[in-house]
């Protein structure tokens, strides 16, 4: 295969000889992306696994306004979409965008289903990843729902450690770029971050 899926956090631990004789009866799909191209569409159905092999991609929800918010971004290795495969209405809530340019291996439904019906390993993983990916999810919402801005800006900076592109960080945190530089400069002014050679960051 281009892309070792053996490698993937999905199937560490797990059968390779069943995992090898399901995908040679439904084969999935090796995909390459450039920085930018759209993996998959927000509301479009999901029949797929997508094993992220190479690269970045970020989730991005676009609502009827037009408005847009950067939900969460992924690295790889890493498993998309599967919050979404197996649900009662299975689309996309999210568009899935590449960060960078992407390799990924494209396997189906069935395929999964079957997998994991048969390997008590990778059935353990994608619980994991599906409740790693729901917690961060619900930590995301209560950013967004509870928090003040400045509240988001710490926690953004507690984990990005500093805000080196304004445009960036607004659209990562879902609010207008010159709504951002308001609460950057009141926050310098009471001290709370400073600007370093590295962009701003936490006192």
């Amino acid at each position: 295969m281009e892309c070792e899926i053996y490698n993937m956090p999905l199937f560490k631990g797990g059968d390779r000889n069943l995992v090898e004789a399901v995908l040679q009866k439904s084969p999935g799909r090796y995909a390459s992306y450039r920085k930018g191209d759209f993996i998959a569409l927000q509301n479009s159905v999901c029949r797929s696994l997508f094993l992220l092999c190479e690269g970045s991609v970020y989730a991005q929800m676009t609502s009827s306004e037009g408005r847009e918010l950067t939900l969460d971004t992924l690295s790889a290795p890493d498993t998309l979409a599967s919050a979404f495969i197996f649900g009662t209405e299975n689309r996309y809530p999210v568009s899935i965008v590449a960060n960078s340019d992407c390799r990924l291996w494209v396997v189906g439904r069935e395929s999964i289903l079957q997998i994991i019906e048969q390997d008590n390993s990778v059935l353990r993983n994608f619980l994991t990843i599906l409740s790693d990916h729901s917690l961060f999810l619900s930590r995301r919402i209560n950013e967004f729902a509870l928090q003040s801005l400045s509240s988001r800006l710490v926690s953004y900076l507690k984990d990005h450690h500093a805000v080196r592109n304004l445009q960036e960080t607004a659209f990562i945190l879902g609010v207008a770029r010159p709504s951002l530089s308001r609460m950057i400069a009141q926050m310098v002014e009471q001290g709370t971050i400073r600007k370093t050679d590295e962009g701003y960051v936490l006192n």
